[in-house]
């Protein structure tokens, strides 16, 4: 006699149940652990760089951190496999014949990409600049239409008449007077200052010519006379320096003419007269501030006077006093 039991299970077969769904599961991936080894390369690189140990924390950190950036890339390179699985299937149907069938799509074990763990220590490198590519033909086109949309634009501009090309004559003129008149009014000042400067140096240069000598038998020779020169030159100096500020114009080249020749006599023989005869007398110090003074102050209103735009808007001012 059979056993009911062995009966049973011919009839029933066998009861046991396996969820198809978890023979088609993909395997989970198996990511890679941070080796001993790569954490003593990466202790030895710390050291190597002058800086303390990691710490326990900071190396479960690097472990998490490397397992990270293993799901990263495997996250990446499915996507980016899936991308191209559509590309290829959308490229096959097109190709297909209408009574072709797909193959069974079987579960493929992706194999996870390798992660330096030396590069959990590196910076991301910065993506390239991308230069814009532009067709030269379409280019060299742009730049014709906006060439002709800038002709056109001339060419829409109502022409005026002879009256408004008249007033507008009249303005630009009035522009100018008024820039002028703005200029002139600057320059008036830079004269009351030139005008100061230049007597100050008229001034230093007859200071200059009475200074003591420590021979007073040199006065008799030839530094005499030229002490009685700087001593006139002074005075000129002095009255010249005030047609800067009357605005003199016929004065003007010879103002310029006399501070600058000033200048020149002063140094030479000046200079001589200074280091031979006054060097070493009573006062020297007074006589050689002067002599300084006066050189600095010829050269300034004379540069001033040939140069300034100011002064020469405030010579060619309408309301002149003295031509």
């Amino acid at each position: 006699m059979e056993d009911p039991k062995s009966l049973e299970a011919q009839l029933l077969g066998d009861m046991t149940y396996t969820d198809p769904r978890r023979q088609n599961a993909p395997a989970q991936p198996q990511y890679q652990e941070l080796s001993e080894e790569q954490i003593a390369i990466l202790q030895q690189q710390r050291a190597a760089a002058g800086q303390p140990p990691y710490t326990e924390e900071e190396i479960a950190d690097l472990k998490a951190e490397f397992v990270n950036r293993q799901r990263i890339a495997a996250q990446e390179a499915a996507i980016a496999a899936q991308a191209a699985q559509q590309q290829a299937a959308a490229a096959a149907l097109l190709s297909e014949p209408e009574d072709y069938s797909a193959p069974e799509k079987r579960p493929q074990h992706e194999a996870l990409p390798q992660v330096d763990a030396g590069a959990l220590l590196e910076e991301p490198a910065p993506e390239a600049p991308r230069a814009p590519m532009f067709n030269q033909e379409d280019l060299e086109a742009a730049k014709r239409a906006a060439a002709k949309r800038a002709s056109d634009s001339l060419k829409n501009v109502p022409e005026q008449t002879a009256e408004q090309q008249k007033r507008a004559r009249e303005e630009m003129a009035l522009l100018r007077l008024q820039q002028q008149e703005d200029l002139a009014q600057k320059g008036f000042i830079t004269s009351i200052i030139m005008t100061i400067l230049g007597a100050l140096a008229g001034i230093c240069t007859a200071i200059y010519s009475m200074g003591e000598y420590n021979d007073p038998n040199m006065k008799d020779g030839i530094f005499g006379f030229f002490d009685k020169f700087y001593m006139i030159l002074g005075i000129a100096l002095f009255l010249l320096a005030f047609t800067i500020v009357l605005r003199v114009k016929k004065l003007r080249g010879l103002t310029s003419f006399t501070f600058i020749i000033s200048s020149i006599l002063l140094i030479v023989p000046g200079i001589v007269e200074l280091l031979s005869v006054r060097r070493g007398a009573d006062g020297f110090g007074v006589s050689l501030g002067a002599y300084i003074f006066a050189i600095v102050g010829c050269l300034i209103v004379t540069f001033t006077l040939s140069t300034s735009e100011k002064l020469n808007a405030y010579y060619k001012k309408s309301d002149v006093i003295y031509d």
